[in-house]
């Protein structure tokens, strides 16, 4: 039997290192691989059985397709033979903008014919072995400026912006180090949440004795708080996805728990040596700073994101459409309505991108649905549960459903309004 690396995780492992695995020269060979590609770059289920549907489809293979986060079942069905069962066990990847463009250009090569699936398989194996264009430094420095950016847009002062972007430092440097380090990867949540919640009480205590410091916390996890995948989760629940969007759901709950319990740790800890764990509160700050604060956030969760340096016009048009449409139709509908119009006008703004500049949906849906995602809400949630809070705890559990609700909704009316074709590709 192969050993494996100690640091090398299983299902992370190469299909060419899987011993009697299908050769990617091969059509099957090729699906596989495009199949695993795709889910390890981030694309949502129903997505990518789409495409993997389209793909089968143009080699002339029958094909059935379930994709969850953890594993992939394919149904394979050979024009001159008999069907194959494959079940890929996979790990939730991390988003990849940059390489889900390039292995979905591929798939849309073959959907076209203008490219072979022996080609195809080439060029994914160059894809999957290209290095990042940005170092870890430069990672961990998004990840501070993020979160720095985003205590000013949750209506922090100087003092929580700075501090914000310390523990984003923090919180940076830890994701970064558990990419080799598993048992860190599986605990980082509960890591991150302790050492930034530790870090905000003890700097309140040392220095400032007046931040924020829920603001500071929220701020510098804001990266890890799984509200993509909340929203990934109902969309795929409302596309019947039912067992990927359950399981989805489910791991995002997961993570929310972890974060609590880390956070409640550092505050048990605190009390005991009599420190201050609630901090000051926040005033209401000038709409252009926050602006710039949002402009400056979608600029630095282009390395986070690991998308095109030239994409940053995207990012930038995206979060400030989002906070824009989200910050006055709050104002005048709510905050649940709010969520469904900026779900609305990101989906559009994502679909014309598509079919008149060719950039995929997911440039313009990810940094727009950062802004949008109830993540921040749904931390707070449970913080107020694990504190005994359970009348307050619930109500924002329930405003987190209703505005995940919306969000879905928002995006599956998007998606379902007709827009004449360009020079663009077709969406698959």
């Amino acid at each position: 039997m192969s050993q494996l690396p100690e640091n090398v995780i299983p299902e992370k492992r190469s299909l060419d290192k899987i011993p009697n695995a299908p050769s990617r020269s091969e059509p099957v060979g090729f699906l596989l691989r495009l199949a695993k590609a795709l889910h390890t770059y981030g694309l949502p289920a129903y997505e990518l059985e789409n495409t993997m549907n389209g793909c089968a489809e143009a080699l002339g293979y029958g094909i059935q397709c379930m994709s969850l986060p953890t594993s992939i079942n394919m149904t394979i069905l050979p024009p001159d033979g008999n069907p194959q069962t494959f079940v890929i066990r996979v790990a939730p990847g991390e988003v990849n903008l940059d390489k889900l463009r390039k292995t979905t250009d591929i798939a849309q090569l073959v959907i076209q014919g203008t490219l072979s699936h022996k080609d195809g398989a080439e060029r994914l194996k160059v894809v999957s072995d290209s290095q990042s264009e940005y170092s870890a430094w430069m990672m961990i420095l998004a990840f501070g400026v993020v979160s720095a950016c985003l205590a000013r847009i949750f209506s922090g002062g100087l003092s929580e912006i700075l501090v914000a972007g310390i523990i984003g430092l923090t919180v940076g440097t830890l994701a970064i180090a558990s990419r080799t380090r598993p048992l860190l990867e599986h605990l980082l949540p509960s890591v991150c949440a302790f050492m930034a919640t530790l870090l905000a009480i003890v700097i309140d205590h040392i220095w400032l004795r007046e931040i924020t410091i829920s603001v500071v916390v929220i701020s510098g996890l804001i990266v890890l708080l799984p509200g993509l995948s909340l929203t990934i989760a109902m969309a795929e629940l409302a596309t019947q996805n039912m067992v990927s969007g359950t399981a989805r759901l489910t791991g995002a709950a997961t993570t929310f728990i972890q974060l609590a319990f880390g956070s409640a740790l550092a505050v048990e800890i605190s009390k005991l040596f009599a420190l201050d764990v609630y901090g000051g509160s926040v005033s209401k700050v000038p709409l252009w700073s926050v602006l710039i604060a949002v402009a400056i956030a979608a600029i630095a969760l282009v390395p986070t994101f690991e998308a095109r340096k030239k994409d940053a016009g995207w990012f930038l048009l995206a979060a400030l459409t989002a906070y824009i449409s989200v910050y006055y139709t709050s104002m005048l509908l709510g905050a649940s309505l709010g969520a469904f119009t900026g779900a609305i006008t990101v989906g559009l703004l994502a679909k014309a991108a598509t079919r008149i500049f060719a950039i995929p949906g997911a440039t313009i849906m990810m940094p727009g649905f950062i802004i949008l995602v109830p993540g921040s809400v749904g931390y707070r949630s449970i913080l107020a549960l694990v504190e005994k809070d359970i009348v307050g705890g619930l109500q924002t559990a329930f405003d987190v459903a209703v505005i995940g609700i919306a969000l879905v909704a928002g995006f599956l009316i998007s998606s379902m309004v007709p827009l004449p074709k360009d020079r663009a590709k077709d969406e698959y």
